[in-house]
């Protein structure tokens, strides 16, 4: 037996730490619908850009179609839920500044990462101490 065939495939919930908890119960749901249409799926991508949260994954033998169709609408429910706490938000950037790095966020979290106080490191959120 070679050695990539002895690693088990990765899926979500082995890679929640590439974005904020405010996106794990989203993320947890995509999970079971994937696991629904394609136990075996292999996640080759999970990642925030541009304040959204984008999913890309690889599977054999199943509705590539139906596939889409949940990942996209995972990605859409990113661009209205905070990645810091879940609640509901909106893409913006750091103190409105347009042009500036975007980051879907409520109004609540977006003071705290606008003054550079809120981030997220490795899945979780950390306050900058001054």
């Amino acid at each position: 037996m070679d050695e990539q065939s002895a690693v088990a495939p990765v899926q979500i919930p082995d890679r929640t730490h590439a974005v904020g908890p405010g996106w794990q119960a989203l993320l947890a749901r995509l999970h079971q619908q994937l696991c629904t249409l394609a136990p075996a799926y292999v996640l080759t991508g999970l990642k925030e850009k541009l304040g959204g949260l984008r999913v890309q994954v690889e599977s054999e033998g199943c509705d590539r179609a139906a596939l889409r169709v949940v990942i996209a609408a995972a990605e859409s429910e990113s661009v209205r839920t905070c990645e810091f706490c879940g609640t509901p938000g909106s893409v913006r950037t750091r103190g409105d500044w347009p042009g500036g790095w975007r980051k879907c966020v409520c109004d609540a979290c977006h003071s705290g990462w606008s003054a550079h106080q809120l981030m997220i490191v490795h899945g979780v959120v950390r306050e900058r101490r001054g």
